[in-house]
């Protein structure tokens, strides 16, 4: 419920049910007003709500107010209502990450879209302070520790949607003054029903995918830097195959969102929840399909190649720079090559390149507007699917999709 607007006697309430008698009631009784109801949802009023209060956040900004606004603690509606509408407005710019950097000049605010930081804002340095603790007990975090690092994550509601939002703090010196530097990493928690066919891969590339996703038994690997979309193209995969009414069970750190018809784990390294306990746990569960969010040890490697090898469909994700780098990486982790040859279906490597936008060419200045993939698979018998990322790249290049300097800042050649 919200009050929009007040005069002669007469307010306007946005409310979701107009034939709420017991709280217009209230309301008439508090106000001494006559309503007018209006039927809103919960989102547009939660964006009324933060529209109204925002005029109050840029006051406390601009230095409004007989301290500047420095007596606004974490817990004052102005910096709530301000960390709601930086959060809202990284939402609407498509953000995958939201950087806030203090210093002693100011807390700089940047965001992370189509993989690349760009700067938003510098708020007063005072601000910092008040927005880093309002996060910290949003995430459950210590707020009286700020020699350490933590994570924590909570979920925000936008006129769009719920949002996971993952915090990351860490100490960074600034002369003689420690402070905290903040990530905070937007996921969506809904199913947005990405399958392969969507994914823009090329036709020799989607019908390898599918036949590995169709297998009954093996190892598939993606890899790739964060960010790149592995998840994405597993989560693509997974879609297309839980239909089958078979078990599906992911291992994930984090989850990253909702996935309809699977079993979504998330480990919990803190408490002794690791990629490897998890795994050990999931084999008892009569599983089908597993996908194992990141190999990054010796255990966890050995075992997602052991559950390939008794007749179950391990997807993977690894740290590689590229698909021929998967084999010597799992080899660092102990994993025999040998073995690995056996159960390995193959092996892919991708990486986002942000395409030309169409009003680009010919102008003075390059603008780019979403990313594409680019993508290179590795078989077994060592022979590439229609070439390598490079020669992905180049025929982007030559179709328009991007340019070179685009392929140069991703690929480094």
């Amino acid at each position: 419920m919200r009050g929009k607007a007040h005069d002669a006697g007469v307010l306007n309430v946005a409310i979701p049910d107009i034939y709420d008698e017991l709280t217009l009631e209230r309301i008439r009784f508090q106000s001494g007003c006559r309503i007018i109801p209006e039927r809103h949802s919960d989102a547009e009023i939660r964006q009324m709500v933060r529209q109204h209060s925002r005029k109050d956040s840029e006051s406390i900004l601009q230095g409004a107010g007989p301290q500047g606004g420095r007596e606004n603690t974490w817990e004052s509606e102005p910096i709530i209502n301000l960390v709601d509408a930086l959060i809202d407005t990284a939402i609407r710019r498509n953000a995958t990450d939201i950087h806030m950097e203090p210093s002693d000049k100011g807390f700089r605010i940047r965001f992370r879209v189509d993989g690349m930081l760009t700067e938003y804002r510098t708020l007063p340095a005072w601000v910092a302070e008040p927005v880093l603790i309002r996060l910290k007990l949003l995430a459950n975090v210590d707020i009286t520790e700020r020699r350490l690092p933590h994570d924590g994550s909570f979920t925000f509601e936008s006129t769009d949607g719920n949002i996971n939002i993952r915090l990351s703090t860490l100490p960074v010196q600034n002369g003689e003054q420690p402070l905290e530097k903040c990530v905070l990493r937007l996921l969506q928690t809904t199913d947005d029903g990405m399958t392969l066919d969507k994914l823009d891969f090329r036709p020799e590339i989607l019908t390898e995918l599918r036949r590995t996703f169709e297998a009954p038994q093996g190892i598939f690997l993606v890899t790739g830097p964060t960010g790149s979309g592995k998840t994405t193209t597993l989560y693509a995969g997974l879609r297309e195959i839980i239909a089958r009414h078979i078990n599906v069970t992911t291992i994930e750190d984090p989850v990253e969102y909702r996935l309809d018809g699977a079993n979504q784990v998330q480990v919990n390294d803190k408490c002794g929840f690791t990629f490897a306990t998890a795994l050990r746990s999931i084999l008892r569960q009569d599983p089908d399909v597993i996908l194992v969010g990141e190999i990054r040890d010796s255990e966890t490697a050995q075992i997602a190649l052991r559950a390939a090898q008794t007749g179950h469909l391990v997807l993977a994700t690894l740290h590689a720079n590229s698909a021929r780098a998967a084999a010597s990486r799992l080899a660092d982790l102990g994993l025999p090559v040998s073995l690995l040859q056996e159960s390995l279906l193959g092996v892919v490597a991708q990486r986002l390149l942000r395409k030309l936008a169409p009003n680009a060419k010919g102008t003075a200045q390059t603008a780019y507007r979403g990313r594409t993939a680019v993508i290179e698979f590795l078989k077994p018998d060592g022979s590439y699917v229609g070439g390598t990322l490079q020669e992905d790249a180049e025929r982007l290049v030559q179709q328009g999709i991007t340019d070179r300097a685009e392929v140069t800042r991703v690929l480094g050649r």
